[in-house]
């Protein structure tokens, strides 16, 4: 509207329209309480109301060079002034005062605000400054390390000078700025007002525009990392814009941080582009006004811009049966119709792109709106309708848009089956022997086809049987035999077409293609990114669009509504761009799902990330976010113990304020069990408590019901080696342990405070105490240590309680620096302890430490007692903790390697063998009796004078427990490897 454009001829040579707008004004680089003044949006200029309507003249003569006329200096289209006040000595950009003569200029601020001729400053100088009307040279003594010339304040009394901006400042103007504000482009959380340098984490640029903010005023969000400089809080581009020199459609602007190509320019860019979903269209803003035809200095002739090539309009089709909108002659052999979700072997049909609607040809022309006298229905007619989610009466599967219906008997019959009905009696020899006849009714039924396909999944577990209308067998007496209509019979043979139409891809017919992929693609499905099947793909070479069979057939959805994954429509982009899944904060390469208002995007494998989940290393129910924000800030994964992105979305608990982890990690099937608790009310707190408090000494365990048990040996000097501990079958030793008033039951006190139930890194469901009454023998699936103590137990897995009680962090001795955890994606390694590749170790995460250890050395005692020597062994962590006196083990006479851990009494100089002091059957308890091979066997302390002959290895038994067969004076074996 020209007629309300504004000429100020002193500041720019442009008409300026009215505009309000929060940033600094051009005029004098300041911000203003009111915002009203002039934009050139050319020039992307502004000028403050009050500086162009009422105090900035042509010319004015200024009390500070009162010789001369000061001229205003404006500003030109594309010149930057770049001069240098000489009152103040900051540097103006565009307008200012100057005097050729003297080459003094003079900003616009110190024209409104000129400093006082005297001022008080006590705190930087305790006597009153007087302005210097001169060039002068400054020693400024402010210690600001600014030099040079210009027109100090002085102190006449004590000879010192300061510049005028280190002891005076104009007046401040109180600026009405709210401090938290709500935003069109950022609804999830307000901005709020900063001053000062952006954060660190921020790269300093406005998420609309990409302009560095200004660092006096600029708005915020900390929890996403959105900034919006001045100039777009009260002016932000606009959401929708229709601009026909740019693209045919609608284009939305898409506020987000992600790298992508224009389609224009095919130039990169890293920030809120204009995105036309349907046509994969993306382009820059600025490119938004790139002209149509131009001359150019290197050709003859004009040459004209276009943003696609070969793009056919023709006329469209009314179908008010299927369809609301005109349809466009399609062939789309590869795809489903959408009136009849199945395929034709005629490709011909019609085509709506607005809503990516297909209709067969045979429906669209032959089908009416309704059929009397149908063979499946015959006494009623039957009428077309929308029945959406319906199961079709005949063929059992779900109506996906139109179907027949019969309203008395409430009878579905989708277009398929109405167009072609599946015969009654079928003979189909390659799956089965006999005729095969349809049954009518629904039906409960395993498809002896061994398809796989089920009525689906509940809650993680997968249904073995499938509900509908099958084909069955009635010769076969002795088994019941049923189909699938869908695995015995088929109505019509498809033929590959060498060119398709496909809705991704309108520009362009898809061409069959054999063989490998051509060099220039990646080989990979531009919709699910899986490598192509090299028999038989779909190719643009125009575009290196690639379509596998799979996506040719059975596309992903253009657009979904899932309210796991986000609460608006999602809409699929199938482009080549790298993106940051919001869901995962993985990077993504192809083909995701947004939202553009809320700028979200987020993988297609994502869609589906659960709610509320328990992970084998957490106590409490984790739930999803789809920003982790404050609650993720220097945080790390609980699972991968990786830094966690705030920005992105993630797994947190809603009980530990800090416990995060990321997406995919949470979900992994070594971590989670594959079911969704959305909706399932959490259980009630159980008690998991293993024991009831008498008093300070006294407890009731739940494995020892019938008497209570004491605290003993809180500090212990002697070696206890009479006593067991019933739950790790491991000597009491110099451990403080809780013991039976009336009876020969022992625990040690941290075994005696294992919970009833925990979680545990190896396991996906939680584990339960098992007090193991009947001493059965088991290996522990961590350690393969076989015992008969108390388990940790689910199903078919067990851990001994020492394996069983290990959590994260743990914490070991060899190993005091740092803490180690169980990190689930890395791979085996080799323990530090023994030197042996394990699959299952605890890891150190620090830096390059690649101290490991497995569950084995992990769990083994620290101190034991041996009858090769009166005093208790030490674990020695091999050679950093030397050992006194030589290498060389006393119970096996061998040599000890020191670069592996052994035991040690530094009083007695002994160095032996892990092996040879604790033996393989130290997780059995003496004198019970362990079932090996059907065979009983008591278990004996080898403490005898004379050691026991083995039967099996013909030496003397060395371990300190052996085994007995039950019922034999003298038939021995002197470990659990001789007996296996």
């Amino acid at each position: 509207m020209e007629s309300e454009r504004v000429s100020l001829r002193m500041f720019h040579e442009h008409p300026m329209m009215p505009w309000n707008d929060l940033r600094k004004g051009d005029c004098c680089d300041h911000f203003e309480s009111q915002s009203d003044g002039y934009y050139c949006k050319i020039c992307d200029l502004f000028v403050h109301k009050k500086c162009g309507e009422h105090e900035l003249s042509e010319s004015i003569d200024h009390p500070y060079h009162p010789n001369h006329t000061l001229w205003l200096r404006p500003h030109t289209q594309g010149i930057i002034i770049n001069t240098v006040c000489a009152l103040c000595d900051r540097r103006s950009l565009f307008l200012s005062y100057r005097c050729a003569i003297c080459d003094f200029d003079l900003d616009i601020r110190c024209f409104k605000y000129p400093p006082p001729e005297v001022i008080d400053n006590f705190k930087m100088h305790h006597h009153k400054l007087t302005l210097v009307k001169e060039w002068t040279e400054i020693d400024c003594s402010a210690k600001c390390g600014k030099a040079g010339h210009g027109f100090p304040y002085r102190c006449d009394d004590c000879n010192v000078a300061f510049h005028v901006d280190c002891v005076w400042h104009p007046p401040s103007v109180e600026l009405n700025h709210s401090p938290e504000i709500n935003h069109s482009y950022h609804s999830l959380h307000h901005l709020k007002l900063l001053t000062g340098p952006p954060p660190d984490y921020s790269d300093g640029k406005c998420r609309l525009c990409g302009r560095k903010v200004d660092k006096e005023l600029f708005y915020h969000c900390s929890s996403c990392n959105f900034t919006l400089d001045m100039r777009c809080v009260l002016n932000p581009p606009p959401q929708y814009l229709l601009d026909l020199k740019a693209h045919d459609h609608q284009l939305t602007l898409l506020p987000r941080l992600d790298s992508y190509t224009c389609n224009a320019c095919g130039i990169k860019g890293d920030r809120s582009p204009y995105i036309c979903v349907p046509c994969d269209f993306k382009i820059h803003q600025d490119c938004l006004r790139l002209p149509h035809v131009i001359n150019v200095n290197r050709h003859d002739h004009r040459v004209s811009r276009t943003s696609v090539l070969g793009v056919v309009n023709s006329g469209g089709v009314l179908l008010p049966l299927f369809h609301e909108h005109p349809m466009t002659p399609w062939n789309d052999h590869m795809r489903k119709g959408d009136c009849c979700d199945c395929f034709e072997p005629q490709s011909d049909g019609y085509y709506c792109k607005l809503c990516d609607f297909f209709v067969h040809k045979k429906c669209g022309d032959e089908l009416s709106e309704f059929i009397s006298d149908h063979p499946s229905h015959p006494n009623h007619t039957l009428r077309l309708q929308e029945k959406r989610g319906n199961v079709c009466d005949l063929c059992g599967s779900q109506i996906q848009n139109l179907s027949y219906y019969c309203d008395v008997c409430d009878f579905d019959l989708d277009l398929h089956c109405a167009k072609y009905p599946p015969p009654n009696v079928i003979d189909n020899f390659e799956m089965h022997p006999h005729k095969i006849t349809l049954v009518k009714k629904q039906t409960l039924f395993e498809c002896s086809a061994k398809c796989g396909k089920t009525s689906g999944h509940n809650f993680g577990y997968t249904l073995k049987f499938s509900c509908g209308f099958p084909y069955k067998c009635e010769e076969c007496e002795e088994c019941v035999v049923s189909f699938h209509v869908e695995c015995v019979w088929h109505p019509a043979a498809l033929d590959h077409q060498r060119e398709v139409n496909h809705p991704y891809h309108s520009l362009h017919p898809l061409k069959l293609l054999t063989g490998d992929p051509p060099n220039y693609s990646d080989g990979k499905c531009r919709l699910c990114g899986k490598n192509v099947d090299k028999e038989l793909f779909y190719h643009c070479s125009s575009c290196n669009f690639t379509l596998d069979w799979r996506c040719l057939v059975n596309p992903p959805p253009q657009s979904v509504v899932e309210s796991k994954a986000h609460d608006h429509k999602l809409t699929l982009l199938p482009r080549l761009d790298s993106f940051t899944c919001n869901a995962c904060g993985l990077k993504g390469e192809r083909s995701p799902y947004i939202c553009v208002p809320c700028g979200f995007i987020i993988h297609q494998g994502c869609l589906k990330l659960p709610r509320v989940i328990n992970i084998n290393r957490h106590d409490h129910r984790i739930s999803r976010t789809s920003l982790l924000g404050d609650a993720g800030m220097n945080s790390v994964c609980g699972v991968c113990r990786k830094e966690v992105d705030w920005k992105y979305g993630g797994f947190y608990c809603q009980r530990c304020p800090d416990y995060v982890v990321h997406s995919k990690c949470a979900i992994s099937y070594d971590v989670w069990n594959q079911k969704e608790l959305e909706g399932i009310p959490e259980e009630e707190e159980e008690d998991i408590e293993p024991y009831v408090v008498i008093d300070d000494n006294t407890i009731q365990h739940f494995s020892h019901k019938e008497h209570y048990l004491r605290l003993s040996g809180k500090v212990r000097i002697l070696y206890e080696d009479n006593k067991r501990c019933n739950a790790c079958t491991h000597p009491i030793g110099l451990q403080s342990f809780y013991d039976c008033m009336d009876c020969d039951f022992s625990l040690h006190q941290k075994c005696a405070e294992c919970p009833k139930k925990k979680w545990h890194v190896l396991h996906n469901e939680r584990l339960i105490l098992s007090t193991n009454k009947d001493l059965e023998v088991f290996s522990c699936d961590a350690c393969y240590r076989r015992s008969n103590g108390f388990m940790y137990k689910d199903e078919d897995k067990e851990f001994d309680v020492l394996c069983g009680s290990i959590s994260e962090p743990f914490l070991h001795p060899s190993h005091p620096e740092h803490p180690l955890y169980y990190i689930p994606t890395e791979k085996d390694g080799i323990c530090n302890g023994c030197n042996v590749r394990e699959r299952h170790v605890l890891r150190c995460i620090k830096g390059d430490c690649i101290f490991t250890l497995c569950f084995k050395c992990a769990t083994q005692p620290k101190v034991v007692k041996h009858r090769v020597d009166d005093h208790p062994l030490s674990l020695c962590y091999g050679e950093e903790e030397e050992a006194s006196g030589k290498y060389w083990c006393d119970i096996c006479e061998k040599e000890t390697d020191p670069k592996e851990w052994f035991y040690t009494c530094k009083d007695q100089r002994a160095s032996l063998h892990r092996e040879c002091v604790l033996g393989d059957s130290t997780g059995l308890m003496p004198r019970t009796v362990a079932e090996f091979g059907g065979i009983p066997h008591e278990v004996v302390l080898n403490n005898s004078v004379t050691r026991p002959f083995c039967i099996w290895c013909k030496s003397r038994c060395m371990n300190p427990i052996n085994l007995k067969v039950l019922g034999t004076s003298d038939t021995y074996l002197c470990s659990v490897g001789c007996l296996l």
